[in-house]
C-alpha cells in the first residue's frame, strides 16, 4: 500500500493511497486515467502521485518516459526545495534512477556522466561506483577494441586452419601436418590472450579511474564541510 499520511487528502488522493505499490500497471492506469485533474491537486499530492508514477513507469522497464518523469521530479526538489517524498530523497533517487534508465537505453555517455554526478554528492554510495563501472565497461577505449577486435579474427583464422588441416593437408600433405597444428595451437594462444589480455587492461583501468574519481570526490567533500 502507499504510505499513509495523517491528513485526510483529496477524493483523487484518498483512492491513490488505497493503491498497492508493489503493482506499477495499476499505479500507471491511475495516473492516466486522472492526468487532466493532476494541476488541480494538493501541492503534496502531487509530489506523491508523480514519485510514485515514476516509480511505476520505472520498474516495467519504460525507461524514456520515465526521464520525463525524473526531470520533473529534479526540478521540483531544486527549485521548489522539496528533498524527501515518502520518506526518500527524491533528488537523489531520481537521479540516480535516471542515469540507469540511459543506461538501459544504451546511452552509456549520459548515464556515466550522471553517475560521476552523484559520487560526487555521495563518493561513499557503492550503488553509484557500480553504474559508472558499468558505463566504463561498456565504454571500451579504441585501443581495447582493437586488442579484441584482433583476438576474434586470429580466433577466425584457427577455424579456417583446421578445415584447411583436415580437408586438404591431411589427406595431401600428412606431412605438414604437424607444422600447421603446431602454428594454430600458437595463433590460438595469441589470440586468447590479446581477447583477455584486452579485457583485463580494460576492468583493471576502469579500477584505476574510479578509484582516483571517488577518492578525489571525498576530499573536495571534506574540504566543504570545513567551511
Amino acid at each position: 500500500m502507499i504510505k499513509k499520511t495523517h491528513k485526510k487528502g483529496s477524493p483523487i488522493f484518498e483512492k491513490f493511497k488505497k493503491l498497492d505499490r508493489e503493482q506499477p500497471f495499476d499505479i500507471v492506469s491511475f495516473f492516466k486515467h486522472y492526468e487532466v485533474s493532476f494541476q488541480e491537486l494538493d501541492f503534496n499530492e502531487q509530489n506523491h502521485l508523480l514519485s510514485a508514477y515514476g516509480d511505476a513507469l520505472f520498474k516495467l522497464g519504460r525507461h524514456r518516459p520515465y526521464l520525463k518523469v525524473a526531470d520533473c521530479l529534479i526540478e521540483l526538489s531544486i527549485f521548489q526545495n522539496i528533498r524527501f517524498v515518502q520518506g526518500e530523497d527524491i533528488y537523489r533517487k531520481s537521479l540516480y534512477q535516471k542515469g540507469l534508465a540511459y543506461f538501459y537505453l544504451h546511452d552509456y555517455r549520459a548515464a556515466s556522466h550522471i553517475a560521476r554526478e552523484l559520487i560526487k554528492l555521495s563518493p561513499e554510495h557503492r550503488s553509484y561506483r557500480n553504474l559508472l563501472r558499468r558505463c566504463m565497461v561498456r565504454e571500451r577505449p579504441a585501443y581495447v577494441k582493437q586488442l579484441i577486435g584482433a583476438g576474434a579474427s586470429i580466433y577466425l583464422f584457427c577455424v579456417l586452419l583446421v578445415l584447411i588441416e583436415f580437408i586438404f593437408v591431411a589427406r595431401f600433405h600428412a606431412e605438414y601436418q604437424p607444422y600447421i597444428e603446431y602454428f594454430r595451437i600458437v595463433a590460438f594462444g595469441v589470440g586468447l590472450l590479446a581477447l583477455i589480455g584486452g579485457e583485463s587492461i580494460h576492468h583493471w583501468n576502469i579500477r584505476q579511474k574510479i578509484s582516483k574519481y571517488t577518492e578525489e570526490a571525498k576530499l573536495r567533500k571534506n574540504e566543504k564541510k570545513k567551511y
